[in-house]
């Protein structure tokens, strides 16, 4: 046997090595959690006042080493209470679906990052007439990109449940346009600084991971 056919074979068994021992460490995982989120600014404009939103999320998990976890999250969060002097304007949701790392390290505790696609949407209390422009009935937000990243702990009270607690921020910026009806005609108004919904998130929930 040649001296590269010896070289083949000797990685071959070691690429097979650390395949088995991923393998062994292999786990699948299924996670849910609720929690509390805030913009971290102005979403429209800085006389505009937001509550604090709720919002929940689903997660599928594949934990390939104790170190190295890749997943997706489904999450949907409501902000309502968005007022200008004192008058309700509406309620923002958003769904966003974003991939993800996580890299663990002592005691579970990990490091996570993802990006995304963040579904947005306003819900407005009732028309506005604006002076000069005419009757706003809807107001729209852009599709965008997310990106999240934070921190999290899994505490497990056996060797498959755990408690999941993370704090995160996420990206959400883009346009946004008014549905102006003047008259018979109906018109879009582009917002000259969009909107900026990027939020501070912080959850509590359960994971249940399956050996496989």
């Amino acid at each position: 046997m040649g001296v590269a056919m010896k070289k083949i074979l000797f990685l071959a068994l070691c690429f097979t090595f650390v395949a088995v021992q991923a393998h062994a460490q292999m786990r699948f995982g299924l996670g849910l959690s609720v929690g509390g989120t805030g913009f971290t600014q102005d979403v429209f404009d800085e006389n505009i006042d937001e509550d604090i939103g709720i919002i929940g999320s689903g997660k599928l998990l594949l934990q390939i080493t104790d170190w190295f976890l890749v997943g997706l999250d489904a999450e949907g969060g409501v902000h309502n209470g968005f007022e200008v002097q004192k008058t309700d304007l509406g309620s923002n949701s958003t769904i966003s679906l974003i991939p993800f790392v996580e890299f663990r390290g002592p005691a579970n505790a990990y490091l996570f990052m993802g990006v995304g696609y963040n579904l947005n949407s306003f819900s407005m209390a009732k028309p506005i007439d604006l002076l000069g422009l005419g009757v706003v009935k809807d107001l729209e937000m852009d599709d965008t990109v997310a990106f999240k990243f934070g921190a999290g702990w899994d505490i497990f009270a056996t060797d498959h449940l755990a408690l999941n607690v993370e704090l995160g921020w996420k990206y959400n910026g883009g346009d946004a346009y008014f549905k102006v009806v003047d008259g018979d005609k109906t018109k879009k108004v582009k917002l000259q600084d969009g909107f900026d919904a990027s939020e501070v998130i912080g959850q509590l929930g359960v994971r249940y991971y399956f050996d496989l």
